[in-house]
């Protein structure tokens, strides 16, 4: 069990919260990705050292209506793809008494809108297509825990490093800072390889300044159902909820608040090579959404390979 929780936690603490694209606000879209704050074994404290992980994550979804670049779009179609490549620092050192994991991650992505635009004669279809850097992800955990209970306090900042162009109706940047706290509870039964873990937080987001756009905050919740059946490999049963906690505002807007709310569930394995002698691990996962208002509705996929030097 032990070489087991080493290596799920080389990729479970680097999902930290917030790959983009999904929910209401501006889009109809965010920088919180359901789902991928949780994955196996999320709280346990990981070793020492550095790791080095890569994220896949795709989403296609659609929305009946969304405002992108100031205008109201109909029949809202997006297909992304984004592969966050990282690095997570844990330290030996306690700090208050828990352990200190810091870390980076830098997205390419690709962004690929279809819409039409209404007015009150006819109806534009419009499509554009981008291939950029996305917004950064900066974060800071902490992680401490007795028994069969395990914790993590994280903060990630989400930085509007990626490409963004307000005449184009796809772009791979947001063009906001977005500040996302959350805290992970495990619990996890070394005996039976049995986990059950939630993730509640909560995302503030900044102003569009091109857009004159503010989305409103966000509540979101990851919860898994994880069983390890051997050292090497895990499944589970892994969803999230949720919900904007205030309205979108400002001048771009124009649809006024226009809260989301929404909540999916899918299937989820780790998997670690015995030819990669503990230091690699593939967790893959799928998410469904079973309900929606005000964003987009759709699926979500994750693929993240991860080593521990």
């Amino acid at each position: 069990m032990r070489r087991m929780l080493f290596a799920v936690l080389l990729l479970a603490c680097c999902l930290m919260p917030g790959m983009r694209t999904a929910q209401a606000t501006e889009g109809a879209s965010s920088h919180y990705f359901p789902g991928s704050s949780t994955t196996f074994a999320v709280a346990v404290p990981p070793a020492p050292g550095f790791m080095a992980v890569s994220q896949m994550l795709y989403y296609s979804g659609k929305a009946s209506t969304a405002v992108l670049r100031g205008h109201v779009h109909l029949d809202l179609k997006a297909d992304a793809f984004y592969d966050y490549i990282g690095g997570f620092y844990t330290f030996d050192k306690p700090v208050l008494g828990s352990r200190l994991q810091i870390g980076m991650a830098v997205p390419v992505g690709h962004m690929g809108v279809r819409a039409n635009a209404g007015t009150p004669f006819h109806t534009i279809k419009a499509a554009d297509s981008k291939t950029d850097i996305g917004d950064a992800m900066i974060s800071a955990a902490l992680y401490w825990g007795k028994g069969d209970f395990h914790y993590k306090l994280v903060e990630s900042v989400f930085v509007p490093t990626g490409g963004y162009a307000a005449g184009n109706l796809a772009s791979v940047g947001r063009n906001y800072w977005s500040f996302d706290t959350s805290l992970a509870i495990t619990w996890l039964n070394a005996k039976t390889g049995t986990e059950i873990s939630v993730t509640p937080g909560i995302m503030f987001n900044t102003t569009n300044s091109v857009t004159n756009y503010k989305s409103g905050n966000e509540f979101h919740v990851d919860f898994v159902a994880n069983q390890f059946f051997t050292p090497n490999f895990a499944v589970g049963l892994h969803g999230y909820y949720y919900r904007q906690v205030s309205g979108d505002s400002g001048r771009g807007a124009v649809l006024g608040s226009f809260a989301g709310e929404s909540s999916g569930i899918g299937p989820a394995l780790l998997w670690t090579p015995k030819a990669g002698k503990g230091k690699l691990s593939v967790i893959a996962k799928w998410i469904h959404d079973l309900s929606q208002k005000n964003r987009l509705h759709g699926d979500y996929g994750q693929l993240t390979v991860g080593y521990k030097f």
